[in-house]
């Protein structure tokens, strides 16, 4: 189930977005709502969900607005963090909002085709998509190391998962060095 954040709340994740977000995400209007969810679900961190605003979950919110993203918050989750945790969690959590850009394309034989990089993705313009009332198209993209590295970068290693990635990537590097050291002595 899932229920409206309270107007403190909204407020909060509205100050994360202008602070870090806003260039990017400055047309986005966003929902944010809270869920029974657990905090954690088989032992690992429950990260809650960023998806796009359904016209049918305009029945649980009050406003008639207009909302293109929807942050959903594990209540139990959102209990457990501190303010810094908190603000780091909702960065993470807009962090997954995109705009839809137009795909760069070339004429070959009279047909447009999209132009590819050197591994073989479509390039995209900087021009933003837009849909029939000439609104930004939005997507959401799934939590990557990109999104997550961007998190930290602002925010450092605010939970023990981080951290954990952290630690693993240390040792890591030290059995590099290790490795390194013992095909010196035997050369």
């Amino acid at each position: 189930m899932i229920w409206p954040a309270d107007e403190a709340t909204f407020q909060f994740v509205e100050k994360v977005k202008k602070q870090h977000h806003q260039k990017r995400l400055e047309g986005a209007n966003i929902a944010v709502g809270f869920s029974d969810s657990k905090a954690f679900i088989k032992d690992r961190f429950n990260w809650g969900k960023t998806s796009k605003f359904s016209h049918a979950a305009k029945v649980w919110h009050p406003e008639d607005k207009r909302y293109d993203f929807l942050i959903t918050i594990p209540s139990e989750a959102w209990s457990i963090l501190n303010q810094e945790q908190k603000e780091a969690y909702v960065d993470l959590r807009l962090s997954c909002m995109e705009v839809e850009y137009e795909i760069e394309t070339t004429e070959e034989n009279r047909k447009k085709k999209p132009v590819k990089d050197q591994w073989g993705r479509k390039v995209y313009t900087d021009i933003p998509k837009l849909d029939a009332d000439g609104n930004p198209k939005w997507k959401v993209v799934s939590l990557d190391l990109p999104i997550f590295q961007n998190n930290v970068s602002r925010y450092g290693c605010w939970c023990q998962d981080l951290m954990d990635l952290k630690s693993a990537i240390k040792n890591s590097e030290m059995k590099a060095v290790k490795s390194e050291v013992v095909i010196e002595e035997i050369q």
